[in-house]
């Protein structure tokens, strides 16, 4: 199977919180365990469009409910799953090749008769959650989880569309298991990993561009597109799709994005490359010629506390230690009552790139083996620079492994 769901991992997840199966729904949820689209009908982000069930019981197939235009599709991803689809609105034909005496009209007549649809088959606007949730019952009765207690992810389930689930599964216990997805997702798999790693190879080679050839008097929007020019290049050939996002800071204080970068400007550069639906994420901080001395101590600062917090970000302790440590090198650099809500996160398929776990003061999740985190110390002192350190770091049983080649120091350039 092309999906990157550990089964053995998600059953010890499964049987601790006391489900049968997971029934996601999310397209992203359903791009992780499927490797595959939940195609068009998962672009209205309503529940319905597709659900894949992930049983406990590790002899029974991953089985997929998905829309008709993308069953072929799934079905070549995933050959060992249990799929069933349900019409959406788009219309495919196949041609009849045993009518080519026909005209075009009549072979695909022929063909749409080929399908041997019911006389009264209609297509629906969009989707019909209805008719989604009697395919997944179907699956359900199959791996006998019809009366089962089931972990949907809650986090994303609309509450118009869980209380008519509900209505529509009336045998079934429905519970949250967006906590059971979440520590699944946490642990990466190696094709995971190599994703993670080839969006910062990415990030990193649009990065150089900009440091080479960023000039003062460039807008925001010139120093975005010296990013870009350098992760399309790098990316040429690549078989992924590739998607950038950048949150840039330029100015001391944030500028308009029309403004134009003046000598002793800072530029934060705090990047989001997405590779087969993988969010990498890493952050560099530059100046417009030679850095003031507040500038240059400011960002010494945030080297100080990264490199504290690195040492401790290794397996057995906890995110929350992390976040302690990291607080307390700030305090002993004289930032004593600077708060920061997290200093790092996970990384993954999501609709952003931070995604739990979280560095957070509260959080009791142990560091594990597998699990790749991005750890960043942002500074933003308005009116001085908005900087923000962040390299994003494989965990292994010996500690961490930085995915990034840059260095971390303050760059001149212009």
């Amino acid at each position: 199977m092309t999906g990157f769901v550990d089964r053995q991992r998600a059953a010890e997840l499964m049987q601790r919180a006391g489900i049968g199966a997971l029934v996601l729904s999310a397209p992203e949820a359903f791009h992780y365990a499927t490797g595959a689209s939940s195609g068009p009908a998962g672009l209205f982000r309503r529940t319905g469009a597709g659900f894949v069930v992930i049983p406990a019981q590790q002899d029974l197939p991953i089985g997929v409910v998905v829309a008709d235009f993308n069953a072929e599709q799934t079905r070549r991803a995933m050959p060992e799953a249990v799929v069933r689809s349900h019409p959406i609105w788009i219309e495919s034909a196949p041609l009849d090749p045993g009518a080519q005496d026909l005209p075009l009209a009549g072979r695909i007549e022929a063909g749409l008769a080929s399908l041997a649809r019911a006389p009264d088959f209609a297509r629906p606007a969009t989707f019909d959650l209805a008719g989604s949730v009697r395919q997944l019952q179907a699956l359900l009765k199959e791996f006998r989880l019809e009366r089962a207690t089931l972990g949907f992810d809650l986090d994303f389930i609309p509450a118009a569309d869980f209380v008519a689930m509900q209505a529509l599964l009336p045998d079934c216990t429905m519970v949250d298991g967006s906590a059971v997805l979440d520590r699944l997702r946490a642990i990466k798999s190696q094709r995971e990993g190599d994703l993670l790693q080839q969006g910062i190879f990415l990030s990193e080679a649009g990065l150089l561009r900009l440091q080479v050839n960023a000039m003062a008097g460039m807008r925001q929007a010139d120093l975005i597109a010296l990013y870009r020019q350098g992760v399309a290049t790098a990316a040429a050939g690549l078989s992924h799709p590739v998607v950038t996002a950048e949150y840039v800071t330029l100015g001391a204080r944030a500028k308009g994005a029309d403004a134009r970068a003046v000598a002793g400007d800072p530029l934060k550069c705090d990047m989001v490359c997405t590779v087969g639906g993988y969010a990498s994420d890493m952050s560099r901080n530059f100046t417009f010629g030679a850095p003031s001395a507040d500038q240059a101590e400011l960002h010494a600062i945030a080297e100080r506390a990264f490199e504290d917090g690195l040492a401790e970000l290794v397996p057995g302790n906890t995110l929350g230690h992390v976040h302690r440590i990291a607080t307390e090198s700030l305090a002993r650099q004289g930032l004593r009552s600077y708060r920061r809500g997290h200093f790092g996160h996970g990384v993954g398929q999501s609709v952003f790139s931070e995604q739990w776990p979280f560095i957070e003061a509260g959080s009791d999740v142990v560091i594990k083996p597998g699990m790749v985190l991005a750890f960043e110390i942002p500074l933003y002192i308005d009116g001085l620079a908005s900087f923000n350190l962040e390299d994003q770091f494989l965990i292994t049983p010996d500690g961490p492994v930085a995915m990034n080649r840059l260095p971390r120091r303050l760059e001149v350039i212009g």
